[in-house]
């Protein structure tokens, strides 16, 4: 096979309290991946968006540098072409490397006829991102909910799914504030040690959102989604998210809650958000009913806020190349 097309979904990290360790995959937007072999080394990208966010970006570099690393690991010495699409709208801030990255990888394996477990196509595509995380990059193999653990014995890392509740829905606010030194320099704002108040809060919020989550209850999920201490805290009051504090952020989520029952996240390291809510409250969407006061909030403060429906991926790229390619019909 010398060409394939591979559908990646989108996706958000954190989930709002599992940093690093939780993430999302999202149904809309997605990115589609044409994978054109060639029989000369070399790896080429090409690449079409319409978001603004992504013009300072070399679109497709995650997928280039995850792709050399898998040629060149299974002692392949040929190339690809690979080229890039946004597909519902435009993919900023939302794992579109980890989504590269995935759709590289995955049509490699389809074209060489490589078999791979979930976990090794993780973290083959982690190889694209920068310090080789792995939340998005699960959540775009994947899709649904994925939660990212590593063994203390053997250093494996083990990738758990789960779908989402049926009346789980997600929006997304995409901000216009550009954050400085990118998601590196957010990194750095965490490295002030954790509170053990904090910690303790946490790892209740934590547990309970898990069971929540895998049990299907809703509401019980957004009662405590939207009440992280650790980096979210942190990155407000460093700016990471715009001109305002931590303080103020959770006054909003309160308001947010209050009001309309739903819960206001931000999505990877910002800036940019994710609002999850119960589809049954609102059957049409959510984005109607919040965005008058979200986009106020956030114009007071000088951003420009665009609240998209959004949805929960029930399957991610790997699932899709089964399907699409009949892909490692024999495991």
């Amino acid at each position: 096979m010398d060409q394939v097309t591979i559908i990646v979904p989108a996706s958000t990290a954190n989930v709002g309290l599992g940093y690093d360790v939780w993430a999302l995959g999202l149904k809309r937007p997605q990115l589609r991946l044409t994978y054109i072999r060639k029989r000369h080394p070399g790896v080429e990208v090409a690449a079409r968006s319409a978001s603004p966010a992504l013009a300072d970006r070399i679109l497709g570099y995650a997928g280039k540098l995850a792709l050399e690393s898998f040629l060149r690991e299974h002692g392949i010495g040929e190339g690809a072409y690979l080229y890039y699409e946004d597909e519902g709208y435009p993919m900023g801030g939302l794992g579109r490397s980890g989504a590269e990255a995935v759709g590289a990888i995955i049509a490699a394996a389809v074209v060489y006829d490589k078999r791979l477990s979930r976990e090794e196509v993780v973290l083959f595509s982690a190889k694209g991102e920068p310090g080789e995380h792995k939340d998005n990059v699960a959540a775009s193999t994947n899709g649904r909910f994925n939660i990212i653990a590593t063994s203390p014995l053997t250093g494996r890392v083990t990738i758990d799914c789960y779908d989402a509740p049926e009346d789980l829905g997600v929006a997304i606010g995409f901000s216009s504030h550009k954050k400085r030194g990118g998601t590196a320099e957010a990194r750095r704002v965490l490295e002030s040690p954790a509170r053990a108040e904090d910690l303790i809060v946490q790892m209740g919020l934590v547990s309970a959102m898990t069971a929540a989550f895998v049990t299907g209850n809703t509401d019980r999920v957004l009662e405590v989604a939207w009440g992280d201490r650790f980096h979210e805290r942190r990155r407000a009051d460093s700016g990471a998210y715009g001109a305002f504090t931590y303080r103020e952020f959770q006054e909003l989520k309160r308001k947010l809650f209050a009001e309309f029952h739903v819960a206001l996240l931000v999505s990877g390291a910002g800036p940019n958000m994710t609002v999850l809510y119960n589809k049954r409250r609102y059957p049409h969407g959510v984005v109607a009913a919040i965005a008058p006061v979200m986009s106020q909030w956030f114009q007071e403060r000088g951003i420009d806020l665009e609240l998209r429906e959004a949805e929960i991926a029930t399957e991610g790229a790997y699932d899709y190349a089964q399907r699409q390619y009949a892909w490692q019909r024999l495991l």
